[in-house]
């Protein structure tokens, strides 16, 4: 079927989310059938969320089942986090280095004068595939030498904890709607103005001291957050 053949290749990736599809006249000769059968396959897929039509601009792949949707009220590591929901985690360590904070660091901190962090980038995936890009700040003067940028690159959570005996208690967290600039958009293989969902979050230790900063971005498209509240 016209309908199956286009939905497998959208769970695929082989059709890419913010990817424009062919016009009518062309799609329908790749796949050898009407116009007609096309069109009727078309609207079952925009009906499923999976495909956007956009007046006359063209029809657009979206993606109504992102790669991880989980709720947000328990702390836990991004790792930690794509494995609950079944999906195999990765990390990519992008960049280290060791920096004087910059205004905004030593104000989500409250660092004083030129404190030093450790700046971490890193790629998330859930089976293979870029779900978040994470930027953790962690003053220095909190750390053990020598510093392992890998095991902070893992999971921030237990690199903290296994190497530098930090326990992250708490986190206060916003969550910012935003827009994937060219940078961010690339390491997450979107489009650039792709919508992206910002996590700027404070983390807290055992003893109440703010040890992390994490400006972490992630595709609307693939990761959605539920969030329970109560009365």
């Amino acid at each position: 079927m016209v309908r199956r053949e286009l939905e497998g290749r959208i769970r695929k990736g082989v059709l890419r989310p913010g990817e424009q599809l062919p016009n009518e006249p062309e799609l329908a000769a790749q796949l050898g059938v009407s116009r007609n059968s096309l069109r009727e396959a078309l609207q079952v897929l925009e009906d499923a969320g999976l495909i956007i039509k956009r007046h006359g601009i063209g029809t657009f792949v979206t993606e109504s089942s992102p790669l991880v949707r989980a709720g947000i009220e328990r702390l836990t590591s991004l790792t930690e986090f794509v494995a609950d929901q079944g999906r195999t985690p990765g990390s990519r360590l992008v960049s280290f280095d060791i920096a004087a904070a910059d205004s905004e660091v030593r104000k989500k901190l409250g660092l004083a004068g030129t404190n030093q962090v450790a700046i971490v980038q890193t790629i998330k995936t859930a089976d293979a595939q870029p779900v978040a890009v994470c930027f953790d700040y962690v003053p220095t003067m909190f750390l053990k030498e020598p510093i392992d940028p890998q095991s902070l690159a893992v999971s921030i959570f237990e690199g903290l904890e296994n190497e530098h005996c930090i326990s992250i208690r708490l986190a206060e967290c916003e969550i910012i709607p935003t827009l994937a600039d060219n940078t961010i958009a690339d390491m997450l293989d979107s489009e650039p103005g792709a919508p992206v969902l910002l996590l700027s979050q404070v983390h807290l230790d055992t003893q109440g001291r703010r040890v992390c900063y994490s400006r972490s971005y992630f595709p609307a498209t693939k990761f959605t957050f539920r969030l329970v509240r109560r009365r």
